[in-house]
């Protein structure tokens, strides 16, 4: 795949999760009598998601998470400590822009929240005790992502690669 066209399909990717993750949450959630929040701009589906958070998931999910990466250098750990680092920055800086943009973008500068939640609500409907969890499912973009984007594949490759094994075969013959 051409190297120009990787960010884009990741960013499109992190759409496609947040669509899905919100979507089928919130249906699942209404079915059982729950409404967690209501979107006001362009709702559908019942008012349960939004094309405008799409286009702001794809805008930011995967460009966020590869500046936290690069600034935490998250390459250097473990596949588990990343993972557990990804997932808690997730779960804390998704619930605080999510704040910052209904409030100071679509509040101040447009006149209406983007969405309100109904269930345990914080800072006036702009967020949720319960936004974390929420950030928690979009996980499931992560290891698409980092494969179309190719990184971690190196890293993978050297601790499989047969001359990795061969090596260290023979140092332990060899001290036995």
């Amino acid at each position: 795949m051409p190297r120009a066209l990787r960010l884009p399909l990741a960013c499109v990717l992190g759409a496609a999760a947040w669509a899905l993750s919100e979507v089928g949450g919130g249906l699942a959630f209404l079915a059982a009598g729950v409404r967690l929040w209501r979107y006001e701009v362009l709702p559908m589906f019942s008012g349960i998601t939004s094309p405008v958070v799409w286009t702001l998931a794809g805008l930011l999910i995967v460009p966020v998470m590869l500046l936290f990466d690069r600034a935490f250098r998250t390459d250097r750990l473990t596949p588990r400590r990343r993972a557990a680092a990804r997932l808690g920055f997730m779960m804390i800086i998704g619930p605080v822009l999510e704040v910052v943009i209904n409030r100071h973008l679509f509040i101040q500068v447009f006149g209406q929240p983007l969405y309100l939640y109904t269930v345990l609500p914080t800072f006036e409907g702009s967020g949720s005790l319960l936004s974390p969890l929420y950030y928690a499912t979009l996980y499931i973009h992560v290891p698409v992502s980092d494969r179309i984007l190719g990184r971690y594949a190196k890293r993978a490759a050297r601790s499989v690669s047969p001359s990795a094994s061969t090596t260290r075969a023979a140092s332990m013959s060899s001290a036995a």
